[in-house]
């Protein structure tokens, strides 16, 4: 009789390796318009994404709410079928579509079973060629928006997010501009049908999931027959996409509030930038996920609010590295002064080797699951496309961020996360807790 083998359980077992990150850069087809299709295949499954994606994000509209009010009436009618009749078609074969939007891009994702495709697929040609934006549909849009903005506009979150965006980048600029009230009333029909003849013209596809041989033959018929538009590069030469202001301390009073919207950042390199991977570890140590410092000591430790968190927020002309939270009201000074202490710390004290392991273990499973299957590739992939970085940029970031040492991340926290470096925005009701004299102190 064999004798059984035990593990013996007085000693830990080795940890296993990293899984390796595998992206291989997706097929590219050109149709006979010359619209370039980018395809990830998986054969295992029925269901298709399809997405288009345009040049025509907020940073390219020349009237306020044009982008978005152009991307969310798409499919409120066309020249041959009515908004109902579009919500008919879809629902009828189980697919639904999302709309997407950003500063540099807008479109629509399509998810459908891959053999409704042959019915699907002039209608998505149909929303990118003949919408009308009927003058009712116009005025009911912006009637909602007014009374979002109205409702949006007593709460410090929505305040502080504004008002952040346009401390950052620059209220004169593409990537500062927010709408305010009477901006609502101003949008005509004529924007709308400007922006899109304009914007919509000229865009790219990417078909994730199940493709076959009949798909694709498909697009050549609906999509390749299209009339196309090249944007000339002009377009972007004269946009002042960044006009960054002077000011470096913002304070919003917001009476009678019982929270602080607090936001702290700058604006910060782009992903091509060769510190890039090791400042997205940084901000993963400092408020990138759940076991972060920023959470371990404002929430945790000190109970000053329920959330907090950092991030790095990437345009294609700029990028923003931002801290964002809510506070209690009564907190707010104390919150600022820890947010900026546990900045300090990083630029002073280099990170223990067991905190950056558990982070790039963290980071590292991170990556793993957002590139988990065709159609989550299919959503970094346009991701890198918005970005015009490569799409494997992704491993080789991911590659160099395992690569850094305590000593190189304290010496890029001196170069990019210095507390006086950083703009502050607090919205509030800043003269009951003296949060100014507070803060200068």
């Amino acid at each position: 009789m064999n004798k059984i083998s035990h593990p013996d359980r007085t000693k830990m077992p080795q940890p296993a390796g990293f899984e390796k990150l595998n992206i291989t850069n997706p097929e590219k087809v050109i149709l006979g318009n010359g619209l370039p299709v980018y395809i990830l295949r998986e054969e295992n499954q029925e269901v298709t994404r399809l997405d288009m994606v345009f040049n025509a994000g907020t940073s390219f509209q020349k009237t306020l709410l044009q982008a978005s009010a152009v991307n969310d009436l798409l499919s409120e009618g066309t020249r041959k079928h009515t908004s109902a009749e579009i919500a008919g078609i879809l629902d009828f074969h189980g697919a639904y579509t999302d709309y997407f939007l950003t500063k540099d891009t807008a479109g629509i994702t399509l998810y459908s079973l891959t053999k409704y495709y042959d019915r699907l697929l002039p209608l998505m040609a149909e929303l990118v060629t003949e919408a009308i934006f009927p003058e009712e549909e116009l005025s009911i849009y912006t009637d909602r928006k007014w009374q979002e903005y109205q409702v949006n506009s007593q709460k410090v979150r929505y305040k502080a997010s504004r008002a952040f965006n346009k401390l950052i980048f620059g209220e004169k600029s593409a990537y500062g501009q927010v709408a305010e009230a009477d901006d609502f009333g101003k949008l005509t029909h004529k924007d709308l049908m400007d922006f899109y003849r304009h914007r919509y013209a000229d865009f790219f596809v990417i078909l994730s999931g199940k493709v076959n041989d009949a798909l694709l033959r498909n697009l050549e018929q609906v999509m390749g027959t299209l009339p196309r538009k090249s944007q000339p590069e002009e377009n972007t030469a004269n946009i002042d996409f960044v006009l960054p202001e002077a000011q470096q301390t913002q304070f919003i009073e917001k009476k009678d509030a019982l929270q602080s919207a607090l936001r702290v950042g700058a604006l910060s390199i782009s992903r091509r930038h060769p510190d890039y991977p090791g400042l997205n570890l940084l901000n993963t140590v400092l408020g990138g996920y759940f076991g972060s410092r920023l959470m371990s000591s404002i929430r945790e430790e000190k109970g000053y609010t329920y959330g907090i968190y950092s991030a790095i927020q990437n345009h294609r002309h700029a990028g923003l590295f931002g801290i964002a939270t809510e506070v209690n009201a009564k907190y707010t000074a104390e919150a600022l002064q820890e947010i900026k202490h546990q900045m300090q710390l990083l630029c002073e004290e280099k990170i223990r080797d067991s905190e950056l392991s558990t982070v790039k273990n963290y980071v590292y499973g991170t990556y793993l699951n957002s590139f988990d299957g065709p159609l989550q590739l299919a959503e970094r992939f346009k991701m890198s496309a918005e970005l015009e970085i490569p799409f494997l940029f992704y491993k080789e970031s991911l590659e160099q961020m395992m690569q850094y040492t305590p000593e190189d991340l304290l010496m890029l926290a001196g170069k990019y996360l210095a507390p006086d470096k950083m703009k502050t925005l607090v919205v509030g009701n800043i003269s009951a807790f003296q949060v100014d004299k507070n803060l200068k102190d």
